[in-house]
Formats: C-alpha cells, structure tokens, sequence
C-alpha cells in the first residue's frame, strides 16, 4: 500500500465514527492508489423512515467531512468532486501544513446525547462559533428562542406521532433498534435513542439550532456542515443531539421554515448543551472495517 492509500485508508476508517441516521452507517469507500470514492450503500437504506434518502445522503456529507478533516489533519491537501456516482470523489494533491487538528481529535470522542442537559446552556460566544464554522459549507443555523421551543416540542411529538402511522416505518425502526438486519450481527442503534429529545422544563439548559441553507436539496453538504458543528461542538465541551423528526414530512419543515423566517430550506434541528456529570451514553456500534471499505487494486490491505 502506498503512503497516499495508507492516508485514504486512515480517512475512511475514522469517517465510521460519522453520525448517521439510526446509526445505520450508509455509506461504502472505495479505495485507489490516490483517490477515494463514497457511494450509499444499499443494504442500508431506510425504505419507510427515509424514502427519498435524504437522511442517508447528510449521513454521508457527515462521514465525508470526517473524511476530509482526517486527511487535512494529516498535512495533505486534496480535492473533492460531488456528484451522484460516485456521491464524492477524494483526491490527495499533495502535502500541506496540517489543519483541522483539533476537529481531527474530536472525531473519536463525539457522542450524541439524549439525556437531559445541565441547567446552564451554551453562550453566545458558543453559539456564534457554531454558526461560523457551517457558513464555509453554505449553509447557517438559526437559534430557536426561548419562547418557541414548546411548540418545538409538540411539533417534535406529533411529527413523531405521524410517522409511528405510517405504514412499516415503526416495524422498521424496530428492526434496525434490535439489529435485526445489521450486517455482522452488530446491534446498529441503542433502544436509548428511540426515546426522543428532552424538550420538556427538566431540560432548562438546552438550546435548539435549525441547520438551513437559501438552497434546497444539497443533503450531502448539508452533512459536511452538520459534521463540522458537531466536531466544534465536542472541542468545545458541548454535547449534541442531533433532531430528525422535524424534517422527515412537509408540514413540520413548513413549520421550521416560520420559525427561521424567510425563504429558506430546513434540514436538522440539532439540541445542544452540557452534559451532566458523570459517565458518558455507551458508544454506539461500528461497522467492521471490511463492511465500509474496499479497493480499487489487488493485494491492498488497510493494516498495511
């Protein structure tokens, strides 16, 4: 194996620890001698909670970033084409002075957090970071104001509530919750996360942000800048939960889009804040390597 294909190996082993949706971890690397291509995978894809895939396309943005930020780290330069097949294609350039250390450190250690949060919620300050790192993606966050987020709640519960009636989506759920079609036997998402968000008054010091863009459709960037939030987020100290329900059905993206205000595109409430002291949520379960990864070359192997 090549030092470039030992790098792209590096990436993508560090992109399955991306968030993804019901941790079902859609996406596949294919390797070559100085590039790296991500396609969906098929055999994980939601039919029922994600028909038009929206949701497996931002879970690939996430692992691509994880991806670029992995090789950046490393003092490569490169660059990444977009399309739909392959979604991305990586390409090393050429060495550089490594950037994104940090976020590159963070990847490992970022959890999402359902559980109530500390009483004292992120500063402005924090926040504001927040919001910068996802504006080089294209896109911006909008903070919901205090005063809103019980109808944030309740839209959260009846777009939950909706989907639950939908012909196989909660038989769907449950299968990838019990692992039933996991490949490897691997139990894919923890019961713990079915649960949904704490919005209630036992969770003070949450604070809600609403990902969005002026352009709709771009669910793979909307990924990548999903990515870099959480990443900052976990440098920073502040735990993250990211919100689907209120982006899987028109009416409550409508919903988001009132509360944003004017012509923009809605595409994750992200709940952020402290966690509380004490051990973090269990790590949820990773693919196998050799599920996610494979080459474009005989004889290459990632332990090389």
């Amino acid at each position: 194996m090549t030092s470039r294909t030992a790098v792209l190996a590096h990436a993508a082993r560090q992109a399955r620890h991306a968030p993804s949706i019901l941790n079902t971890q859609p996406w596949q690397w294919r390797i070559g001698r100085h590039t790296a291509e991500l396609r969906p995978d098929p055999a994980r894809l939601l039919a029922h909670v994600d028909p038009d895939r929206h949701l497996a396309l931002l879970s690939c943005g996430a692992a691509l970033h994880h991806a670029v930020v992995t090789i950046r780290a490393q003092g490569w330069d490169l660059a990444v084409e977009r399309g739909t097949d392959p979604l991305a294609r990586i390409t090393l350039a050429g060495t550089a002075a490594p950037e994104f250390t940090e976020l590159a450190g963070a990847i490992a250690h970022r959890y999402t957090d359902r559980r109530a949060f500390g009483a004292q919620p992120p500063s402005g300050e924090t926040i504001a970071e927040l919001r910068r790192v996802v504006l080089p993606h294209g896109f911006d966050t909008h903070l919901v104001r205090r005063d809103e987020v019980p109808l944030l709640a309740a839209a959260t519960a009846r777009a939950a509530g909706d989907a639950a009636h939908r012909p196989g989506h909660t038989a769907e759920v449950a299968q990838w919750a019990s692992g039933g079609s996991s490949a490897g036997g691997v139990r894919p998402v923890p019961m713990r996360a079915l649960h949904g968000p704490a919005t209630g008054d036992g969770d003070v010091g949450a604070r809600y942000l609403i990902l969005h863009s002026t352009l709709g459709g771009d669910w793979l960037r909307a990924g990548e800048a999903l990515s870099a939030l959480l990443l900052t987020a976990t440098v920073r100290g502040v735990a993250c939960s990211p919100m689907s329900e209120l982006v899987e059905a028109p009416w409550p993206r409508g919903l988001l889009g009132t509360l944003i205000g004017g012509a923009v595109h809605p595409y994750l409430v992200i709940r952020i804040g402290y966690p509380v002291i004490g051990e973090p949520p269990p790590a949820a379960a990773r693919r196998p390597e050799a599920e996610t990864t494979s080459y474009l070359f005989t004889g290459a192997s990632a332990h090389l």
